[in-house]
């Protein structure tokens, strides 16, 4: 009898594997849950702070007047006016922090989605990535703050859902509204647009015949004014030359900050912001490139100064294995390239932006992109899963064979 029966080991594994295969979903249901309650009773959700007054203000000035603020939060304009929705129904903070959580399980579900439709229908993919975004704390104790993070991280990966499932008119036009409305959340939410942009553009590339390269490079020349001018409005109420001075990396954290080595050369203080920018690195490039790099390591998870040893463990142990897949995920032919640039190129504008700025003492910056990472890192590791699937399956199969 024991001749026909699988080894024990190898009998348990596969029939685990079946039972993950089937019950998955609930899992990841009963695990985001579970996350959530954790994240608003540790935070004492909907937790508040100085940004949070801010916006409520704000929102409380769009629910009574209808109209917007001018200045720096005008950048911000999405968020206040997602509140002020709440403010007008007199709704409170708890009805806003709790719709936070409820559109954060659906960006959940629209992450597992995408990964399964870009991996072919490979369920332990679809699920890989699910399970990083549902698992990482860094991003879903976002969702008990009344801050922006909560919603652009959402918005982030719907935005991400309906790039990589449009196929017709209607779609287009609904991922260019969640795009748009995406932008108005913070000032640098215009990553998902501008990945979207480079996404039609490699599409265009793509194509046949020839007149498409043409119509490409006029699209190009005709979007650099527009891209000029929203950008020095953008830039207008940031002081980014003054954070070069002072030599500030992460904000919030003076122990980080570095200092010239020489005399700094300034731009003109009324010149446009982009002009600014751009000659004060071409006249400073080597301070530039030390602040840059910095900036570009604490953003990808270098372990900042105050990190505990605990802390500066799961970094190492986690982060290197995930951007090593990552990058795999970017190389997958079997992955559409459209698809594969417009995740890469979210990560991408978002380091750009922090190397420009700066980094945050906690993960504001980059946990709302991390979605994107888990993607691609689980479409990365989709070859080593296929061959753990057909490893622990092939047992099955082979005694299903000889019991016949």
């Amino acid at each position: 009898m024991a001749h026909i029966l699988l080894p024990i080991h190898s009998r348990y594994a596969t029939a685990a594997w079946y039972w993950l295969q089937r019950w998955h979903g609930w899992l990841l249901a009963g695990l985001w849950l579970l996350v959530q309650a954790w994240c608003w009773q540790l935070y004492q959700g909907p937790h508040i702070t100085t940004d949070s007054r801010q916006y409520l203000k704000y929102a409380e000035q769009v629910a009574a007047t209808g109209t917007l603020a001018e200045g720096h939060y005008l950048r911000y304009v999405g968020y206040p006016l997602f509140l002020s929705f709440f403010l007008k129904l007199e709704l409170g903070w708890r009805s806003m922090g709790l719709v936070q959580v409820v559109l954060s399980g659906l960006a959940a579900r629209a992450l597992y989605s995408t990964a399964w439709r870009l991996s072919g229908g490979h369920w332990a993919t679809a699920a890989l990535a699910a399970l990083l975004f549902v698992g990482w704390t860094d991003i879903q104790r976002f969702n008990a703050f009344l801050l922006t993070e909560s919603l652009f991280t959402s918005m982030l990966v719907f935005s991400l859902w309906l790039a990589t499932s449009t196929r017709t008119v209607g779609g287009a036009a609904l991922a260019v509204v969640v795009l748009l409305a995406t932008a108005t959340i913070r000032p640098n939410g215009f990553v998902a647009a501008g990945a979207a942009g480079v996404a039609v553009l490699v599409w265009l590339r793509e194509q046949r015949p020839r007149w498409r390269n043409t119509l490409l490079l006029g699209a190009i020349l005709a979007a650099l004014p527009l891209v000029w001018v929203g950008l020095n409005g953008l830039l207008r109420t940031f002081t980014l030359i003054e954070t070069y001075e002072q030599g500030v990396i992460i904000y919030g954290c003076p122990e980080a900050n570095i200092h010239p080595a020489a005399p700094l050369q300034l731009p003109d203080l009324a010149a446009a912001p982009l002009w600014r920018l751009g000659y004060f690195i071409a006249h400073n490039p080597q301070y530039f490139a030390q602040l840059a790099s910095l900036k570009l390591a604490y953003f990808m998870g270098f372990p900042k100064p105050y990190y505990s040893f605990l802390h500066c463990l799961l970094v190492v142990l986690t982060l290197p294995l995930l951007y090593w897949l990552a990058v795999r995920g970017v190389g997958r032919q079997s992955v559409p390239r459209t698809m594969r640039m417009y995740a890469a190129t979210v990560v991408l504008l978002q380091a750009l932006v922090v190397m420009l700025t700066v980094e945050d003492w906690d993960v504001r910056f980059s946990g709302p992109v991390l979605s994107h990472w888990f993607l691609l890192a689980a479409l990365g590791a989709q070859p080593f899963l296929r061959r753990l699937e057909k490893t622990l399956m092939e047992p099955a199969v082979a005694h299903t064979a000889k019991s016949r």
